[in-house]
C-alpha cells in the first residue's frame, strides 16, 4: 500500500513509519519542519516531500501534522497557531490531490473534545471549551473531504501518547516525580507503540468515522505522571492551582474515562504498561 504520512517527523509519525515499513508499505512523508528535506533522518526508501513538490498518488493519507501542543506555553496566539497549522495542512492536501484524492483519509484529533467528568465512547457528549473547539474545527474540515472527494474519512481522537521522546515525558524528564494533590482524576492515554499499531489496523481495515485512540485501562493523573517520569526516588507534591499557571498543566486536570469502543469492536488488543 502507498501511504503518505504528514507530520511524519513527529513523535507518533516516526513510530508509525517504522511500523508501516516493516509491513512493506511504500511510504511518503510530508513535514512542516524547517529543515532540508534530506536531513530528517529517514532512510532513502522513505520519500520526503515539501510543499513545493508534486505529491504522488497514494492509497491513504495519515494526517498527523500540526504545531505541537506540548512544546510551548499555550497562549491565545499559540492556540491559534495550533489550529491554523492543522487546517492549512488539510487545505494543502486538498489542493495537491484535487484530481487524485486517495480513497482513505485519516485525521488526528484529540480526546479533549469530550465533556469533562464523564465516561463515554465515540458517541459521547462533546465539551464547550477552547480545546474542544479546536478539535471540532479540525474534524469539520476533515469531514468536508467526504463530500468533496467521496473519500472514507477516519477521525482519530487521541489521548496523551506516552513513550520516550513524547511531549509529556520530555516536559518532566528532568523533574522529580510529580504527585498532584488530589490527582485522582482520569486522563485518557496510550503508549506510542499502541498508537501506531492502532493506526495500522485502521489503515488495514479501512475503519471509518470517529475512533478513540486511548487505552482501555484507565489511569489517574498521578499514575500517568509516575509512568512518564524517569525519577526513581524523589517525589514532590504539587497543588492543583500550580498547574493553572500554564495551560498545558490544565490538561492534567481533566477527568475523562474514554472508552476505545471502535478499536475494541475491531479486535484491537492494547499492550498495557
Amino acid at each position: 500500500m502507498r501511504v503518505l504520512v504528514t507530520g511524519g517527523s513527529g513523535f507518533v509519525g516516526r513510530e508509525l513509519i517504522t511500523l508501516l515499513k516493516k509491513q512493506n508499505n511504500t511510504l511518503f512523508v510530508y513535514s512542516h519542519q524547517n529543515q532540508i528535506k534530506n536531513n530528517l533522518g529517514f532512510t532513502p526508501d522513505v520519500k520526503v516531500l515539501t510543499a513545493r513538490d508534486d505529491f504522488p498518488e497514494v492509497d491513504v493519507i495519515v494526517n498527523l501534522a500540526g504545531e505541537s501542543i506540548a512544546k510551548n506555553r499555550l497562549t491565545s496566539n499559540r492556540l491559534s497557531q495550533i489550529l491554523n497549522s492543522r487546517l492549512e495542512t488539510i487545505e494543502l492536501l486538498a489542493k495537491k490531490y484535487a484530481d487524485k484524492f486517495p480513497s482513505h483519509f485519516i485525521q488526528a484529533s484529540a480526546t479533549g473534545i469530550y465533556k469533562d467528568n464523564s465516561e463515554q465512547d465515540e458517541k459521547g457528549e462533546l465539551a464547550d471549551s477552547v480545546y474542544a473547539d479546536i478539535c471540532k474545527a479540525i474534524e469539520r474540515k476533515a469531514n468536508d473531504l467526504k463530500d468533496t472527494f467521496k473519500t472514507t474519512v477516519s477521525i482519530l481522537r487521541i489521548g496523551v501518547v506516552v513513550g520516550a521522546g513524547g511531549g509529556l515525558v520530555e516536559n518532566i524528564k528532568y523533574l522529580p516525580t510529580l504527585h498532584i494533590i488530589g490527582g485522582s482524576n482520569y486522563i485518557p492515554y496510550l503508549s506510542v507503540e499502541d498508537c501506531s499499531r492502532a493506526i495500522g489496523l485502521i489503515i488495514k481495515n479501512k475503519i471509518p468515522g470517529i475512533i478513540n485512540l486511548c487505552s482501555d485501562h484507565f489511569l489517574t493523573a498521578n499514575e500517568l505522571l509516575k509512568l512518564s517520569s524517569s525519577a526513581k526516588y524523589l517525589t514532590i507534591p504539587l497543588p492543583k492551582f500550580a498547574l493553572k499557571f500554564d495551560k498545558r498543566g490544565e490538561l492534567l486536570l481533566t477527568n475523562q474515562r474514554i472508552i476505545p469502543g471502535t478499536l475494541k469492536v475491531n479486535g484491537f488488543i492494547f499492550d498495557h504498561f
